[in-house]
């Protein structure tokens, strides 16, 4: 069996923008807001120092240094595929390099999130680890094919559970 399972990055870039202008955006809106109450709602002593022009051109900044920086994370997130070739499956490790798992070497699937980043680690007896993006399209699918592949005492009792 031969199949390609890409990431769905555009899902990620929509995401990924949204959560990082609202993790910008909140904190400081917040702090402008504390500061003008403990000034005693004055506001030239608690933001004298920036025009509310400035104030609107970082509110509007923010998401669209938010969708930049996303669309280079979504775009590292293209080249994270995942291939089965000829019972051989190819993906990426923790840290970027392609690694080639046999099928028959896979020992175990265990789930990983690190940083709202959730993934799925392929460990093999021999051959390293895989990392497949929870975002990935047909994904359970590719777990089906995967627990096949597992011994009897590690296989998965329902596959969208494990997602």
């Amino acid at each position: 069996m031969n199949a390609t399972y890409p990431v769905e990055w555009k899902r990620i870039f929509k995401s990924l923008t949204i959560y990082m202008s609202i993790a910008i955006i909140v904190p400081i809106v917040l702090f402008m807001c504390v500061r003008f109450v403990s000034r005693g709602f004055d506001y030239e002593k608690a933001l004298g120092h920036m025009s509310i022009f400035v104030f609107l051109v970082i509110l509007v900044c923010a998401p669209l240094f938010s969708a930049a920086t996303a669309f280079m994370v979504s775009l590292w997130f293209r080249i994270v595929k995942i291939t089965i070739l000829d019972r051989t499956i190819i993906g990426r490790n923790y840290w970027g390099f392609k690694n080639r798992i046999p099928l028959s070497d896979i020992t175990k699937l265990t789930p990983f999130n690190s940083n709202g980043i959730k993934a799925i680690v392929v460990h093999s007896g021999s051959n390293g680890k895989i990392y497949i993006s929870c975002k990935t399209a047909r994904l359970s699918e590719l777990l089906t094919i995967l627990n096949e592949n597992l011994p009897e005492d590690q296989k998965i009792d329902d596959v969208e559970q494990f997602i």
